[in-house]
C-alpha cells in the first residue's frame, strides 16, 4: 500500500509540473490526431502538398477508359503494384429495373445508329454496331434471368513521391504502364482534395467517375497478383482455364499452414467423387495412405482397387473386430 501511494505522489507531482496548456493539448489529442500529418496544401490543381516531417507530393488518377475485353486479373494489376500508391474502388450494385431501362435505350440507340450507318453504305461501322447490340441483348436477357448483374464501379488511385520531378515521371510511368492493357487513366485535374479525400478510408467517393460492370468482368477489377492457382507437385485436379496449365495440389506442400481440408457443396455436387479422386492419386502417385470412416460403404471399392482393407464394425460384439 505504501508503494502504491508513493507511486500515485509521483504521477500527481509530474502532472502539477506539467504547464497547464500543454496538459489539455495532450488530452484533446485522438489518435487520428497524432497520426495526421501537420498540414495538406491543395492550393495546386494536379497535385498536393503534404507537409510533415519529411514533405510529400501527392497525385490522384481515376480511371477513365476500359478495354472492351481483358483476361483475369491482368486488368488492373500494374495499377496495383505500381510503388507507393493507394488504390480504392468503390462497387455499387444496379437495381434490375434500372438495368433493364438502361439496356433497353442503349439497344434502342445502337439499333438507330445501325440504320443511320446502313443507309449511309457504310458497312464497318454497321457490323461493329450489330456486335454491340447482340452483345447488349444477350446481358439484357441473362440479367431477366438472373444469371447476370450489373455494377456500378469507380477507380481511384493515389501516386506519391518526395519531390515534383519524380511524380512526374511516376505519372507518365503509370500512364504507359496501364495503356498496355488499353487501360486510360486522367488526372484528378482541379479535383485533387476530392480525389483524395475519395481515396482515404472514410468510405465517401466524391469524384463519382462511375464504370459500368457485370458479374464477370467485375470479378477482373479485386487485386488478384496471379491467375495461377496450386503447387509445383502434387496430385493432378485439372487446368487452369485462363492458362491451359495443370493445376497441382499438395496437401502436404510447405506454404500450406496445416494439412486440414474440408469441402463443402450441396447434395449431388460431388463431394463424394473429388474425395474419392483425392484420396486414389495421392495413394497411386504419391504413396500417401488414407482411412476413411465410410457410414455409407461407398468407399469399399477404392480401396479394394487400391490394394487396401475394409474392416466391418457391428455392433454385435460376437462379430465385432476390436481396436486398442
Amino acid at each position: 500500500m505504501l508503494k502504491k501511494k508513493l507511486k500515485q505522489e509521483q504521477e500527481e507531482n509530474l502532472q502539477n509540473s506539467m504547464p497547464k496548456e500543454e496538459v489539455e493539448i495532450l488530452r484533446k489529442k485522438n489518435i487520428k490526431e497524432l497520426i495526421a500529418p501537420s498540414g495538406i496544401d491543395a492550393s495546386n490543381i494536379d497535385y498536393l502538398r503534404i507537409i510533415s516531417n519529411t514533405t510529400r507530393y501527392a497525385r490522384s488518377f481515376f480511371v477513365s477508359s476500359l478495354p472492351r475485353m481483358c483476361a483475369f486479373p491482368e486488368l488492373f494489376r500494374d495499377m496495383y503494384l505500381f510503388g507507393d500508391t493507394n488504390t480504392s474502388i468503390y462497387i455499387n450494385p444496379v437495381p434490375e429495373a434500372k438495368s433493364q431501362n438502361e439496356l433497353n435505350r442503349v439497344i434502342n440507340q445502337l439499333e438507330t445508329e445501325r440504320l443511320v450507318a446502313a443507309d449511309r453504305g457504310n458497312i464497318n461501322r454497321e457490323s461493329v454496331i450489330t456486335q454491340k447490340r447482340v452483345e447488349a441483348e444477350g446481358l439484357r436477357d441473362q440479367i431477366a434471368a438472373g444469371f447476370n448483374k450489373l455494377f456500378e464501379a469507380s477507380i481511384i488511385t493515389t501516386l506519391f513521391a518526395y519531390n515534383l520531378q519524380s511524380l512526374d515521371a511516376y505519372t507518365k510511368m503509370l500512364s504507359t504502364e496501364m495503356s498496355k492493357s488499353l487501360v486510360g487513366v486522367k488526372t484528378a485535374w482541379a479535383m485533387q482534395e476530392e480525389a483524395y479525400k475519395s481515396n482515404v478510408p472514410l468510405m465517401k467517393n466524391e469524384i463519382q467517375k462511375k464504370h459500368t460492370f457485370d458479374r464477370n468482368s467485375m470479378a477482373t477489377v479485386f487485386p488478384f497478383t496471379t491467375s495461377e492457382v496450386g503447387h509445383l507437385t502434387g496430385i493432378p485436379l485439372g487446368f487452369n482455364k485462363q492458362t491451359g496449365v495443370p493445376i497441382l495440389f499438395d496437401n502436404f506442400h510447405s506454404s500450406l499452414t496445416n494439412y486440414n481440408m474440408v469441402i463443402f457443396a450441396k447434395s449431388g455436387a460431388g463431394k463424394s467423387v473429388t474425395m474419392k479422386t483425392l484420396i486414389s492419386r495421392s495413394a497411386v502417385l504419391m504413396g500417401i495412405e488414407s482411412l476413411a470412416l465410410d457410414a455409407e460403404g461407398e468407399y469399399s471399392v477404392v480401396a479394394e482397387a487400391l490394394g487396401g482393407i475394409n474392416v466391418v464394425l457391428r455392433t454385435n460384439i460376437s462379430n465385432s473386430n476390436k481396436f486398442i
